[in-house]
C-alpha cells in the first residue's frame, strides 16, 4: 500500500486464470483483466493488486496508455518472463501472412524485387514459389530509399489484425526497422526495440521478473535497458540450489538403433495409463509423423483443453506441443515422460537471421539453450515431482553433449546431463551383453517411474554437489555496448553509432570471421545514413568475411576451385583433425546426414551437403550462397572434375514431376558453370529432387540426374559405413592408406554417386 499500482503480467489468458484461483487460495485480494476494455478503480486506486496477461500490455492500443500517456505503476511482474519478453519484441512486430494477405505480401515483394534478385536469383525464385524455408533480407539501403512507398502500402492495412496492434508504435520510424521475407510470410521487424513506448514498465518504481531460467540471463540488458549489475545479481534462493528430479536419458547414446522414430514408434504403441506423455517439437514437420503414429497434436486454439484433459487423467495417447518450451505447466501424472524432440527452431525470423549468420555466437547459443532448458522444466513443477526426459534427435544430442555448446545451460542442466551420460554407459553396457536395446532404455525409465531408491539416492547424491556461485560465460560489457550503439541509432545519433561501432571491432581483434562480418555490417548500415559514399566497400568487407550477410551492390567476384598440390586423402586428414575424438566426430555427422533429408530446411541441408563433401575429400563450396550466382553445391573432386548440385530437398513427396522452371533454374547454373569453369572439364551435374519425372514443357540443356529419396538414403549409407571403419584408428594418426581403402571400400568416387546414387531424367510425354 501507498507505493502505487500493482500489476502482475502473466504470457497468456490460461495462466492468468491458475494465478487467478492461486490469490484466491492465499486469500490475495486482486482483479482479473482479460477482454476488458476499462481498468479497474480498485488497481487504479491501489487496493488491489490487477492479473492480467503480456498482450492486453504489450501492444500500441494498450488500455495501459502508450509513452508519456501511459498510467503509472508503482510495481510490475512478469511472470515467466521470457514469455512476456517475447511479447513485447512481438508488439513491434509486423508479420504478414501470404496466404491471409496476399494482395500485400505480393505489393511489398514487389516493391523490392529486383533488389531481391540482386541478393540471389535462385533465392528469389524459391521464394515466388512459396518456399518458407528460404529466409531473404531487404537490404538496409533499398529499405531506407523506399521507406514512403512501404509507409503507404502498409497504412492501406492499418485496421488489420496483423498492422493494427503494432502501428502506432512504428509508424513515425519505419527506417529504423529490417524486413525478412520467406515463401509463406514476411516480418517487419526493429534493430532495436524502444521500451520507453510503454511507459508503465520503463517507469515503474519496481521492475519484477520471474523465471525459472534467469541465471546467466543477459537478454534483458539489450531488450528492456537493465542494468547489468540487477542482470548480474538475480534475487535466488541460496538454500535451494536444485528442485525436483529430473531423469535426463539421450537414447541414442545407449544404442544408434534408438533414433527418432524408434522411440516415438515404440511409445506410441505403450501403454501408460497412469500418467501422460507429452512431445514437445520445433516445428509442424516434426508434430506430423506424431500424427501420422496416433499422436494429439496441439496448437493455440487448443493446448490449454488438451493439457486440461491430461491433468483429468485422459493419458491415452501422446500430447504433441509445437514448438512452445514455455508457459504451460505439466505437473504430477500430467507428464511423467517428456520428450524433447530434436533442437529448437526459432520461430521469428530475425533470431532465425541471425542464428544463420552467428551460429557460434555465445547469444544465440544461450537462446538455444534457454529455450532447451525451458521445454525440460514442463514436466517437473515442485520440489516432490519427477519427471524422465527424453531427448532425441541428433542436432539436439549433438548441441547437450558437445563440450562446445553444453557450457551454455546452467550448472543444474549440466549435472543432469552428465547423471544421464552415467545411466546410459550402465545401460550400454546391458546392450552388449545381450539385451535388446529398447527393454535396456524401458529398464532405465523405470528406475526413476518405479521410484527405485538406488536411483533416488544416486540423483540426489549428485545434485547435491552443485556450487552455489555460477559463473556468466555471457560478456556483460559487450551487450551493454551493443544496447548504447543502438540508442545512439534510435534518436538518430548515427554518427555516434558508427564510431562506437568502429571502437568495438577495433577493440575486440580476435572475433571469428562471422562476428567480425556482422558488426562490420551493422557499420555499413550506420555509413549509409552519414555517407553512401562509404558503405559499399564496408559490406563487402562484410560480405567477405561471412558470406550469409547481404550482398553488396557492386565488387563480388567469384574464385575458381581447383586442387593444386593436395589430394584427397590429405583433405580428409584435414577434416579428421578438426576433432577431439572419434565420438565428437559421429555426433557431427550424424547431425549433417540427419539434416540431408527430404523435408528438411534447405539453408541446412545444403550447408550439411557442403560438409559431407569436405568429410570425404572434396573441396566443397556453395556459390549460390557465397555469391548469389551459380549451383547450390559445387564439390571439386580432383584437378579438373567437379560435381554440382541443384537442391529441392523440400518439394513434397507427392509432386509427379520437376517443372519447367525448376529445370531452367538447373539450366542456368550449368551455363554459369561452363560459363566459370570451360566446357573442357569432366562435371556430374544432379539435381535432388523426390521425382525423375520432367514435365513435357521442361528441357536440360545438359545431362543431368536425378537423386531420390531411395538413392539419397543409399549415398548416407555409404558414408556411415566410411564413418564406421574409421573407428578403431586414432583420427590424428590414420595413414593415407588406409584412408584410401576405405574410400574405395565404400564407392565414394564420383562415377559411383552417378551410377549407385542417382538415376536418369525421365521426361513426359503429352
Amino acid at each position: 500500500m501507498g507505493k502505487g499500482p500493482c500489476l502482475y503480467v502473466c504470457p497468456n489468458k490460461y495462466l492468468v486464470n491458475q494465478v487467478h484461483r492461486e490469490a484466491e487460495k492465499f486469500g490475495i485480494q486482486h482483479e482479473v483483466l482479460l477482454d476488458e476494455r476499462e481498468l479497474p478503480s480498485s488497481f487504479q486506486s491501489s487496493e488491489k493488486i490487477l492479473i492480467t496477461h503480456a498482450h492486453k500490455v504489450f501492444n500500441g492500443k494498450s488500455i495501459f496508455g502508450i509513452g508519456n500517456r501511459s498510467c503509472k505503476v508503482g510495481t510490475i511482474i512478469l511472470d515467466d518472463a521470457h514469455t512476456c519478453i517475447d511479447v513485447i519484441k512481438d508488439s513491434f512486430t509486423i508479420k504478414i501472412s501470404r496466404k491471409t494477405y496476399n494482395k500485400l505480401f505480393d505489393d511489398i515483394i514487389n516493391l523490392f524485387e529486383e533488389d531481391l534478385r540482386e541478393q540471389g536469383k535462385g533465392s528469389f525464385l524459391d521464394l515466388k514459389e512459396e518456399d518458407y524455408s528460404t529466409l531473404m533480407v531487404v537490404p538496409y539501403w533499398a529499405w531506407y530509399d523506399k521507406k514512403s512507398e512501404v509507409l503507404s502500402i502498409l497504412s492501406q492495412y492499418k485496421d488489420d489484425s496483423c498492422i493494427k496492434y503494432s502501428w502506432d508504435l512504428i509508424k513515425d520510424s519505419l527506417e529504423k526497422y529490417i524486413c525478412f521475407i520467406t515463401g509463406n510470410r514476411i516480418e517487419i521487424s526493429p534493430y532495436s526495440i524502444d521500451t520507453k513506448k510503454f511507459g508503465l514498465f520503463t517507469n515503474s518504481s519496481h521492475r519484477i521478473l520471474m523465471s525459472a531460467t534467469t541465471q546467466d540471463d543477459a537478454f534483458f540488458i539489450k531488450g528492456l535497458d537493465f542494468s547489468v549489475d540487477a542482470v548480474k545479481n538475480p534475487l535466488i534462493n541460496n538454500n535451494q540450489i536444485w528442485s525436483g528430479e529430473k531423469m535426463l536419458i539421450l537414447p541414442q547414446l545407449v544404442d544408434d538403433s534408438l533414433d527418432q522414430k524408434l522411440v516415438v514408434t515404440r511409445l506410441m504403441r505403450a501403454k501408460h495409463d497412469g500418467f501422460g506423455i507429452v512431445s514437445i517439437v520445433p516445428n509442424t514437420k516434426k508434430a506430423d509423423y506424431y500424427s501420422k503414429q496416433g499422436g494429439i497434436i496441439t496448437n493455440s486454439n487448443n493446448i490449454f483443453k488438451e493439457i486440461d484433459k491430461l491433468k483429468k487423467g485422459e493419458f491415452n495417447k501422446i500430447l504433441v506441443v509445437n514448438n512452445r518450451y514455455d508457459g504451460i505447466d505439466l505437473p504430477d501424472e500430467t507428464c511423467r515422460i517428456l520428450i524433447i524432440d530434436s533442437k529448437p527452431y526459432f520461430e521469428n525470423l530475425c533470431d532465425r537471421y541471425e542464428e544463420l549468420c552467428r551460429p557460434d555466437s555465445d547469444i544465440i547459443n544461450k537462446k538455444i539453450a534457454q529455450q532447451i532448458e525451458q521445454g525440460l522444466g514442463r514436466g517437473v513443477r515442485g520440489e516432490k515431482d519427477f519427471c524422465v526426459i527424453l531427448i532425441i534427435g541428433n542436432d539436439i544430442v549433438k548441441f547437450m553433449r558437445s563440450i562446445e555448446t553444453r557450457k551454455y545451460f546452467s550448472e543444474q542442466t549440466r549435472k543432469q546431463i552428465d547423471i544421464g551420460l552415467d545411466i546410459s554407459e550402465l545401460a550400454k553396457d546391458d546392450v552388449k551383453n545381450g539385451e535388446e536395446p529398447f527393454k535396456s532404455l524401458v529398464g532405465l525409465i523405470n528406475q526413476c517411474l518405479g521410484r527405485v531408491d538406488d536411483w533416488k539416492m544416486f540423483y540426489t547424491s549428485k545434485m547435491n554437489g552443485l556450487s552455489k556461485n555460477e559463473q556468466s560465460l555471457i560478456d556483460y560489457t559487450v551487450l551493454e555496448k551493443e544496447r548504447n550503439i543502438e540508442k545512439y541509432f534510435l534518436q538518430e545519433e548515427y554518427e555516434k553509432a558508427y564510431a562506437l561501432t568502429q571502437e568495438f571491432i577495433d577493440e575486440n581483434t580476435e572475433m571469428n570471421d562471422c562476428d567480425k562480418g556482422w558488426y562490420l555490417q551493422q557499420l555499413a548500415r550506420y555509413s549509409y545514413y552519414i555517407d553512401k559514399s562509404k558503405f559499399n566497400d564496408l559490406q563487402k568487407a562484410a560480405f567477405k568475411l561471412n558470406n550469409e550477410l547481404l550482398k553488396p551492390k557492386v565488387g563480388i567476384s567469384y574464385s575458381k576451385v581447383s586442387y593444386i598440390n593436395i589430394n584427397r586423402t590429405t583433405k580428409i586428414k584435414e577434416f579428421l583433425n578438426g576433432f577431439k575424438s572419434y565420438g565428437e566426430l559421429v555426433l557431427t555427422i550424424n547431425e549433417l546426414l540427419d539434416n540431408l533429408s527430404f523435408g528438411v530446411n534447405s539453408d541446412k541441408f545444403e550447408a550439411s551437403l557442403q560438409k559431407i563433401g569436405e568429410f570425404i575429400g572434396f573441396i566443397s563450396e556453395r556459390p549460390d550462397k557465397q555469391i548469389k550466382k551459380g549451383p547450390d553445391n559445387l564439390w571439386c573432386c580432383s584437378n579438373n572434375e567437379y560435381m554440382i548440385f541443384e537442391c529441392k530437398n523440400e518439394i513434397e513427396d507427392k509432386r509427379s514431376s520437376i517443372k519447367k522452371s525448376e529445370a531452367s533454374q538447373m539450366n542456368s547454373h550449368c551455363g554459369w558453370f561452363d560459363s566459370v569453369y570451360g566446357k573442357d572439364v569432366n562435371v556430374y551435374r544432379f539435381m535432388i529432387i523426390p521425382t525423375k519425372n520432367l514435365e513435357y514443357a521442361g528441357d536440360f540443356t545438359h545431362k543431368v540426374r536425378i537423386i531420390r529419396k531411395g538413392k539419397l538414403k543409399k549415398f548416407k549409407g555409404a558414408i556411415k559405413e566410411f564413418l564406421k571403419e574409421l573407428s578403431p584408428f586414432e583420427l590424428h594418426n590414420i595413414t593415407d592408406e588406409k584412408i584410401q581403402e576405405l574410400i574405395d571400400n565404400n564407392q565414394l568416387y564420383p562415377q559411383n554417386i552417378e551410377q549407385l546414387y542417382s538415376d536418369d531424367v525421365y521426361q513426359e510425354i503429352k
